[in-house]
């Protein structure tokens, strides 16, 4: 009889514990530079605004550098944080960056989705950026979800090979220090160095409109 019961509770932690491990093990399968991606080493500045600073970091895996952008803020960090996870209204939490379409596929739970943004910058193909998201503590982290049918005609919109990133925030004396990372290839045929002109130009006014709108809340 103890055997059986033993047998029965084991049987029973194994069905809590699946759908735990699928979450972590298969939603959000890092990249293998995630751990390089996530260091605060090996940054280096190369635009500074009235308030955001800009840094790069070269990935070996990738052909364009990673970038991160950092800015400090009156307003508290779970209202940051709140702004910044709710995809769905993207194109009002980020009226700058061009968004046309943003909308959640599959909910799990309060603390990870599998979403979508369409992105479409003027004189360019549309992309479609589809990722799985996750939040935990004060960061969010999201990966490229390759495997979500989109009701969209992907002959019309282009894929990004690459995509993740996060946001962290974090207490900064009487302020909050909100961070964005990003690592992306957008596809088709940018040259280079116009993608980074426009991740430094846009940056900045992803991070004061993600604030703006948080200060309203």
């Amino acid at each position: 009889m103890k055997k059986y019961i033993l047998f029965i509770f084991k049987i029973n932690l194994l069905l809590l514990l699946f759908p735990l491990h699928l979450l972590f093990a298969y939603d959000h399968q890092y990249p293998p530079s995630w751990d390089e991606f996530q260091s605060n080493e090996g940054w280096k500045l190369i635009k500074e605004t009235e308030r955001v600073k800009i840094y790069n970091k070269q990935l070996d895996a990738y052909p364009l550098p990673a970038v991160k952008a950092e800015i400090l803020s009156d307003v508290k960090m779970d209202r940051l944080l709140d702004a910044a996870w709710l995809v769905e209204k993207s194109k009002v939490v980020f009226p700058n960056a061009y968004i046309t379409d943003a909308g959640i596929y599959h909910r799990r739970g309060k603390t990870s989705y599998t979403a979508y943004q369409i992105i479409d910058i003027p004189f360019l193909a549309p992309r479609l950026y589809q990722f799985n998201s996750i939040r935990h503590g004060n960061s969010i982290h999201w990966v490229s979800a390759d495997t979500v049918n989109a009701a969209y005609n992907l002959d019309e919109l282009l894929l990004p090979p690459v995509n993740f990133g996060s946001w962290n925030v974090e207490k900064m004396g009487n302020q909050s220090k909100l961070t964005y990372r990003l690592c992306t290839d957008p596809g088709g045929n940018i040259p280079l160095w116009v993608v980074k002109q426009a991740n430094q130009y846009n940056l900045p006014l992803l991070l004061i409109d993600l604030e703006a709108y948080a200060q309203k809340k």
